[in-house]
């Protein structure tokens, strides 16, 4: 996040009629339901779009612009296109936002902390004192451990190098060098492994 501070004068035109869509993610595959909400606060679309959700899908929302130049457009505001696989960690968090959003009020409602499609959420990034760099967000464990999934020999020792390697640090120093770029490989390694299972979501990516 950026904070810029601005000249509250700079700006052409104003309106107070906006135009917003829910996106409603189904589960597998690429179905989805939207709906354009007009005459309406934040706070009635992220009501309208929680009750459409339900527990067992996904939500996002967009303000819906009209261009004279570039004709209907959308600013993502709440979440983003799920059906779009992520390539950023802007892309990651605001898929984040929506998956958490869900687990949450599935652990809520005790319901298996499952995604539409079925899968779990594990997530990849290391912590101060803890040997396994594995997660799941919500559960009872929290904390995982290699043997908690069904992971090769060798990717839980590369695992288990990768995050010694962060741990040895200290606190005030960056990261080593290729240290994101070989997390990178280990997470399309887990993905690979645990495809049918669970989404593996590279949170040591996401500040």
């Amino acid at each position: 996040m950026r904070a810029i501070q601005v000249d509250e004068r700079d700006s052409s035109w104003e309106s107070n009629e906006p135009r917003y869509r829910i996106y409603v993610f189904e589960g597998p595959g690429s179905a989805v339901t939207t709906v354009d909400l007009v005459d309406a606060t934040l706070r009635d679309v992220e009501s309208s779009a929680t009750t459409l959700a339900g527990d067992d899908r996904l939500w996002s929302v967009a303000l819906v612009v009209d261009d004279s130049t570039h004709g209907r457009g959308l600013i993502w505001l709440v979440g983003g296109d799920y059906n779009s696989p992520p390539t950023s960690p802007r892309e990651w968090r605001m898929r984040a936002e929506m998956q958490d959003r869900l687990l949450s009020r599935r652990s809520q409602e005790k319901l298996p902390l499952t995604l539409p499609d079925g899968r779990r959420v594990i997530r990849l990034f290391p912590d101060w004192g803890r040997e396994w760099p594995l997660w799941e967000s919500f559960s009872e464990r929290y904390a995982l451990a290699a043997r908690d999934l069904p992971l090769s020999r060798e990717l839980a020792a590369d695992l288990h190098q990768w995050n010694a390697v962060w741990q040895a640090r200290d606190e005030t120093e960056p990261v080593p060098e290729g240290w994101i770029e070989h997390g990178r490989l280990l997470h399309a390694r887990m993905q690979e492994q645990l495809d049918e299972l669970a989404e593996v979501r590279p949170d040591f990516e996401m500040p």
